[in-house]
């Protein structure tokens, strides 16, 4: 299984360059990632797999870097190797046993735009950090080259190398079709035996946890909104003209009293055990018509309820629940373009009003309470600058904004998630790197790892354990574990998924409620058990 760890910062290149790595004679500029970090064992020996970026030349080149950690039980002491670079962030994997060092990454040899990436395997060997063995996986589309990308794993025999991933068009030598692909390499550490390639149409059930399909929506549903009904544990499923609770426990869901308005990319937050306040979104189809209407669903009575409308039409934006039971509307698309003009529903009157307004415009942000009472928002998209790398927290105590330092990437339609220790973690946004946000530190932002296709996360879960479940529109899924800061694949959805809602459930699990694939929405509910 591969386990992917938090790198250093810069101080961490300085360390390798203080043990064999690299000298000080390379260019200045030289950032050691705090991105992709892999680690291993082989005969009692930790090895570490990272990347720096080399500027100049430019465009920068990203360099893999093997390290070496010295300890007790290592024979050889500290030591560390570069591999060829890439013209773009490598995905790396790392495996390791007794008999070698597995290296996978993904190398675009070319800094064309029109460029293909290949996966690069290499076999190290553990005292000398020489490299034994070489193997690049190319996929080509009549015939140009397209991406191949995936991870290395040594199965129980000790000896088979496993690479699963996904390509963009035919490996050599592979049998069976599909996007995504097993390839198997006897006696990888031994020989140069060639790889048994398999190609599938989806990939390859792995991973901690389970997932299964539970039932089936009322109706096909895509950019909805699915929300805990803490009181009987059911979920209201709204979008469009319609809406639906689905029951978890005898997995049927029941439509339910249509919406007094037809949106989609709406917010719907829980305000008490029965009732959900569901404002804003979007009317018709592209462009869109943004709407100030909001109503509430009351599960006792199955009736909805118009509430006073929001001062500014919106849509993709954020609906926070404060700690005073009050709803914090932040941003979104609006008549003119993205607002950031912020609205406060109360509950006890149905009414709204005027909060101060965010320091940046955005849309498709993320927002997020923190343990202090106040509310992160990160990210999002405003016209002409495109995604944001921006961060704001508000504090409902003054109603007052303050601006942050802004984030390592930019990140629009991404998702974050508060973590037990405080922390938030932020991912997606067509952004693989990871990152994190600590309200306690004077540095607030750290670079996490590079998460195999996190560039398509959709959604972010706490479990109860504290670990965090992330689905991607690709149809994988991950889990990171704070614990020991790392992360593992947790399988894959039915089928590639964009526009799905996920949503907690009193057992513990995760459901998963429609989406789109090849351009349909579909009724899939499935769900997650860890």
């Amino acid at each position: 299984m591969r386990t992917l760890k938090l790198a250093a910062s810069l101080t961490a290149a300085l360390a390798m360059q203080a043990c064999g790595g690299p000298s000080t004679e390379e260019p200045s500029q030289l950032v050691t990632s705090t991105a992709a970090l892999t680690t291993a064992v082989s005969r009692g020996c930790t090895f570490t797999l990272t990347y720096k970026e080399v500027m100049p030349p430019f465009p920068p080149t990203y360099v893999p870097v093997i390290t070496r950690q010295a300890s007790s039980t290592c024979p050889w002491g500290a030591g560390s190797v570069e591999l060829p670079g890439a013209y773009s962030i490598p995905r790396l994997s790392l495996a390791a046993n007794d008999l070698g060092v597995a290296v996978g990454y993904t190398n675009r040899y070319s800094p064309s735009g029109s460029s293909g990436t290949w996966l690069e395997l290499r076999h190290l060997a553990p005292d000398t950090l020489s490299v034994v063995r070489s193997v690049t996986m190319v996929a080509q589309v009549n015939p140009r080259p397209t991406y191949v990308q995936g991870e290395v794993s040594i199965l129980s025999d000790g000896t088979t190398l496993k690479v699963r991933g996904e390509k963009g068009g035919v490996l050599p030598g592979e049998t069976g079709s599909g996007y995504y692909f097993v390839a198997t390499f006897p006696n990888f550490f031994t020989s140069t035996t060639a790889p048994t390639i398999v190609a599938l149409t989806a990939p390859e059930p792995t991973g901690e946890g389970t997932w299964s399909v539970s039932g089936a929506l009322a109706s096909a549903r895509s950019s909805h909104t699915a929300t805990l009904l803490n009181g009987t544990g059911d979920v209201l499923v709204v979008g469009g003209t319609t809406a639906e609770v689905f029951n978890p426990y005898g997995n049927v869901s029941t439509p339910a009293a249509a919406p007094l308005s037809d949106r989609v990319r709406h917010t719907a937050t829980a305000i008490s055990s029965s009732q959900v306040l569901v404002a804003g979104g979007g009317l018709g189809t592209g462009p869109l018509t943004w709407l100030d209407s909001a109503e509430v669903y009351d599960q006792t009575t199955g009736t909805w309820t118009a509430v006073s409308p929001m001062t500014t039409p919106r849509g993709n934006h954020t609906a926070t629940l404060l700690d005073s039971g009050k709803v914090l509307v932040v941003g979104g698309g609006s008549t003119s373009g993205e607002t950031n003009t912020a609205e406060l529903f109360d509950p006890a009157t149905n009414t709204w009003s005027p909060a101060a307004s965010s320091p940046t415009a955005s849309a498709s942000h993320t927002a997020t309470l923190l343990y202090s009472g106040k509310v992160l928002v990160t990210g999002g998209n405003a016209y002409p600058s495109g995604a944001l790398q921006s961060a704001r927290e508000y504090d409902p105590a003054t109603n007052t904004w303050t601006t942050l330092p802004s984030m390592n990437r930019a990140r629009s339609n991404h998702a974050a998630v508060r973590l037990y220790s405080g922390k938030v973690l932020i991912a997606g946004g067509g952004q693989d790197q990871v990152e994190f946000y600590d309200p306690y530190s004077y540095l607030p932002w750290t670079l996490g790892a590079t998460l195999y296709s996190g560039g398509q996360v959709i959604s972010a879960t706490m479990l109860y354990s504290g670990e965090v479940l992330l689905t991607h529109s690709n149809g994988d899924a991950s889990l990171y574990d704070p614990s020991a800061d790392a992360w593992m694949s947790a399988g894959a959805l039915s089928a590639p998924l964009g526009g799905h809602a996920t949503t907690l459930l009193h057992s513990g699990q995760v459901l998963v409620t429609g989406g789109y694939t090849s351009g349909s929405a579909v009724t899939t509910a499935q769900r997650y058990t860890r």
